[in-house]
């Protein structure tokens, strides 16, 4: 399925989504240790109109890429124009795929995407159930 960028998919978006407000632009954080991790670059939305992605633009603090976001690990702050990326640090970040405007997000690119956001093997995200204590 193909994605298309905010504008494409919704040239009036600024009214028809966000009330007036523009979303590119936005400062994100990462929730755990609130990092800034970049600023808000576009969104990707599908073809059935649901937003899929945010690319964030990592700017200087973190080696100048872009990289997406699934639209289920952000938390929007519209009073303080931030978006908080849950299950993110800052040196995550730099392990995630480049993204860059010319490229075609296929499977394999969102698996990589995803695979950011998997707890790996030992690590629990939440604490652990003893039925014993």
């Amino acid at each position: 399925m193909a994605l298309l960028k905010l504008a494409d998919a919704y040239p009036n978006y600024r009214q028809e989504i966000f009330g007036g407000d523009d979303i590119k632009g936005y400062d994100v954080y990462a929730a755990e240790g609130n990092d800034k991790i970049g600023s808000v670059y576009d969104a990707l939305i599908d073809e059935s109109g649901s937003f899929r992605y945010f690319v964030i633009d990592t700017g200087f603090w973190v080696f100048g890429k872009k990289v997406l976001v699934p639209m289920g690990k952000v938390q929007i702050d519209y009073e303080q124009h931030r978006i908080y990326v849950s299950g993110m640090t800052k040196q995550e970040v730099e392990n995630m795929p480049e993204y860059n405007d010319n490229m075609t997000v296929d499977y394999d690119y969102e698996e990589r995407v995803r695979n950011t956001f998997r707890p790996t093997a030992g690590t629990a995200t939440r604490p652990t159930y003893d039925r014993n204590t």
